[in-house]
């Protein structure tokens, strides 16, 4: 079917989830149909604008269905430890469901894929800040899935395709789901003291959901061949504790911080996570005992992009939207 000019059809993967909705919404922003795929229920919002097609990216049959008239993907799903405990299905959603996706271009002939990656391919212990093209040594599964992600998108990309893989760091803004982060607001909404592992000595660069969400538009507007890889992170990255204080500030409330000892707090996540309780992952707490910073040069000179939100105005957001929401 000939489509107008004007109006490109974006799939956007994981559409429910928290990333995926902004993006939904930023594209109906730029008059662009959507088409939307989630195995969970797509919130009332924006429903009538938006093509829905609910169902699981591990099933392929489902995924080309539902791709078969797109121009674009947009593939934000995926599975984190954090809320996937089963380490099998995480695989399956993250590599299979990916690997579908990819397939799914092919077959429908969809020339543009945009594939959200994470920092979490360069591992621990990284350069500050860290550019793209330094060696990727995840420490966790979710991580090595995403370098199996970007292997497959590379190959597309090799067929003539345009792909771009965009690796933010932890997503803040208004509707955060991120067990520690929620638990931090909730410390904070209740004047309860917030504990920083290691003190909150660390620069924890974090981006704006809204910026993700831009970076993702330039993208279809600008990478239509070839391949980019980018860091999106924010500017001017504040240490945790300073993030923290601010939070506390914000909320009116009397500073609470509570800080603990790397190895004592190592213990404590062990444990919570080997019991399937701990809010952080041992993985996180290790990035969260470093200064973790990624170069966005590489963004701001291809795409144009510039986040508009620093980490603390951020999570200002992120505390605002929760008190009026939670």
């Amino acid at each position: 079917m000939q489509k107008d000019s004007y109006m490109k059809t974006i799939v956007v993967t994981g559409c429910s989830g928290y990333l995926g909705q902004h993006v939904v919404q930023r594209l109906l922003q730029e008059n662009y149909a959507v088409i939307g795929i989630d195995i969970k229920d797509f919130p009332a919002k924006g429903q009538s604008k938006v093509s829905f097609f609910q169902g699981d990216i591990v099933d392929k049959d489902f995924v080309v269905r539902a791709c078969s008239n797109a121009d674009a993907v947009v593939h934000c799903a995926a599975a984190l430890a954090q809320f996937v405990r089963d380490t099998d299905r995480m695989y399956a959603i993250n590599v299979i469901g990916t690997k579908n996706i990819i397939e799914a271009c092919k077959e429908c002939n969809i020339q543009q894929l945009v594939f959200i990656s994470s920092v979490e391919v360069y591992g621990i212990n990284v350069p500050v800040p860290c550019p793209e093209d330094v060696p990727l040594r995840p420490v966790c599964p979710y991580g090595e899935h995403k370098v199996e992600g970007e292997r497959m998108c590379i190959q597309l990309a090799e067929k003539g395709h345009g792909v771009a893989i965009l690796r933010p760091p932890t997503i803040n803004g208004p509707g955060q789901n991120e067990p520690f982060l929620v638990e931090q607001m909730k410390a904070v909404k209740e004047g309860k003291p917030v504990i920083l592992p290691g003190g909150g000595k660390t620069r924890l660069q974090m981006v704006d959901v809204r910026d993700v969400a831009q970076a993702i538009v330039l993208s279809l507007q600008k990478i239509t061949k070839g391949l980019l890889i980018a860091n999106v992170a924010s500017d001017n990255v504040p240490t945790i504790r300073e993030m923290v204080k601010a939070l506390f500030h914000h909320a009116g409330k009397k500073e609470k911080i509570l800080s603990v000892p790397a190895p004592i707090a190592r213990a404590i996540v062990k444990t919570l996570s080997l019991l399937g309780v701990s809010p952080l992952e041992p993985q996180h707490l290790e990035i969260a005992l470093c200064d973790y910073v990624f170069d966005n040069n590489r963004a701001k000179k291809t795409l144009g992009w510039h986040p508009v939100k620093n980490d603390i105005e951020s999570a200002i957001d992120a505390y605002e939207w929760f008190i009026q929401n939670i």
